[in-house]
């Protein structure tokens, strides 16, 4: 598993380099000019000025240079500088938000576990009941209603009718109170596809013959869906999962926009609006590198879950 492990990570180094030199490519030759942007709205515009500045900052450097200079620096760990607010260095940037976003996607991907797979695997063996269709209709209405209708939708029920709490807005820790309605929001999107992975997989694998073995022996009907069924039918929901969890940590910016929380989902988007480009980098570089860690993570998963996977 060690070699598996070391050879994907090297293997992923080309997909990283091609991703950031794509995304460089659209940010050098894309519209707009990123001194324009740095120096601010009230700068009026004088062309000598700019053209010392750029020369001053290397701007005016071929492609290859520029996009070579900054791989020099993100080897070095840094990934420049902000051209918005107070010009901050990014990576001070991604220290104060990335915790949070990551704390947002853990507790709303142990939310979703805690609930689609169980629910999935109860509408199976209650197929066809009114069990199943109560599950699967729940399922697709909180998948049907957007994020920005849910949101306010809760925030009436639970502050306004219930008063179970004050308006959630701002960030004052995952197990404080405003963090409830942003998890809950990040969970349900993605749920209706773990419930129905969940519930075909049990419903395939209920018909395969070490199932009927095990209860030809007379073992309990628990212990064969949880033993048997549920470990077996967990391979595609494993592979949904991988990206979901990636999904949900860099893909959250509208309820972090809705709750003001500030995270990176909302950084990345505040960055892609007012063409931050050394901002939308590292958003994609961060974004990429977590979409292949959930994808190594899913295929060593594959071997937990099944024997009959070998890792070579």
């Amino acid at each position: 598993m060690f070699i598996y492990t070391l050879r994907r990570i090297l293997l992923s180094i080309p997909v990283v380099f091609a991703v950031l030199l794509i995304t460089f490519t659209l940010g050098f030759y894309g519209p707009g000019d990123p001194l324009t942007i740095f120096l601010g709205e009230d700068f009026i515009p004088d062309e000598e000025v700019l053209e010392r500045l750029r020369k001053l900052h290397g701007l005016d450097r071929p492609f290859w240079i520029q996009f070579t200079d900054y791989m020099m620096g993100l080897v070095q760990g840094d990934f420049g500088k902000s051209l918005h607010g107070t010009k901050r260095d990014i990576i001070d940037i991604m220290r104060t938000t990335m915790p949070i976003s990551f704390q947002l996607g853990v507790a709303a991907t142990i939310v979703l576990v805690v609930t689609g797979i169980p629910m999935g695997a109860i509408a199976a063996v209650k197929q066809n009941t009114w069990i199943d269709y109560t599950i699967i209709s729940f399922s697709i209405s909180v998948r049907s209603i957007p994020v920005f209708v849910m949101a306010p939708m809760m925030l009436i029920v639970l502050v306004l009718w219930l008063d179970l709490m004050k308006v959630p807005v701002g960030w004052d820790g995952i197990f404080s109170q405003k963090a409830i309605i942003p998890v809950f929001l990040m969970a349900v999107g993605p749920l209706l596809g773990v419930v129905r992975l969940m519930r075909q997989g049990i419903l395939d694998t209920i018909e395969q013959n070490y199932v009927r073995t095990a209860r030809s022996k007379g073992l309990r009907e628990r212990m064969v869906v949880t033993r048997h069924i549920i470990k077996n039918a967990m391979t595609p929901v494993l592979t949904a999962m991988g990206m979901t969890v990636a999904g949900l940590i860099t893909g959250a910016f509208f309820v972090e926009l809705i709750f003001g929380i500030p995270g990176f989902a909302g950084a990345g988007i505040a960055a892609f609006q007012g063409r931050d480009y050394p901002m939308i980098l590292a958003a994609t570089l961060v974004s990429a590198l977590l979409i292949i860690t959930a994808n190594l993570l899913v295929d060593l998963g594959y071997g937990l879950l099944d024997p009959r996977v070998r890792l070579e």
